[in-house]
């Protein structure tokens, strides 16, 4: 049986360009992200996920997303991982192939956890500890202040905090300092979780994680 690995960071920590670049570089694992899916061979099941992927990240930036309930996007995101994990990720451990994806449901839950709201924290803890767990997760120590510059003129105003403001704030200020709230609730939840954990150092990351992974799954 392979090991389920996640790549974890805020926003604009370079998860998604991390692993596009894995994917060109290793055979240690099969390299699995949300915006690039592979096809599964079940047109209704890769459908079903075309259109959840854009309910869930690919509407248009000025939507204000941040007035729908919390537990609609809680529940929108579990549905998610349920989904992508039984229809691309469990197929492949059950080869005993290793899999490494773009994120998983920690930072999200990282973002519930500064609303304030303890029904809503309480909520998303066992929400998301129903869903399929990682074995392993990469969290990438990007500072916010290099993520701003990153996702500056591409950032969605959830990005800045307009969940916790209830405002489409917009600058790199807002967005480096909501960053550094996510980034620290985000390494309470990894403190708490029974995964092993893996910090890497944001200048040299795919060296990094190439490494942890050829020492993680060899014979």
């Amino acid at each position: 049986m392979g090991e389920f690995w996640v790549v974890e960071g805020i926003d604009g920590a370079g998860k998604s360009h991390l692993l596009s670049r894995l994917a060109d570089t290793t055979c240690e694992a099969v390299v699995l992200r949300k915006d690039d899916r592979p096809k599964s061979g079940d047109r209704w099941a890769d459908g079903r996920l075309a259109v959840m992927h854009i309910l869930t990240w690919g509407y248009d930036h000025i939507e204000p997303v941040w007035n729908y309930p919390s537990r609609y996007w809680l529940h929108t995101l579990a549905a998610w991982c349920e989904l992508f994990h039984h229809v691309h990720v469990a197929p492949t451990l059950a080869e005993g192939r290793s899999v490494v994806v773009d994120g998983w449901y920690f930072k999200h839950q990282a973002r519930m956890a500064l609303s304030g709201d303890e029904d809503l924290v309480a909520l998303a803890a066992r929400v998301f500890s129903a869903l399929p767990q990682p074995d392993q997760v990469v969290r990438l120590s990007t500072p916010p202040d290099l993520a701003a510059t990153r996702r500056s003129g591409s950032s969605k105003p959830s990005e800045h905090g307009a969940f916790v403001t209830g405002q489409a704030v917009m600058s790199e200020r807002d967005f480096a300092t909501y960053q550094t709230c996510t980034s620290q609730a985000l390494d309470e939840l990894l403190r708490r979780h029974p995964a092993r954990v893996h910090t890497l150092d944001p200048g040299a990351p795919l060296e990094g994680l190439l490494s942890l992974l050829r020492e993680e799954t060899a014979p």
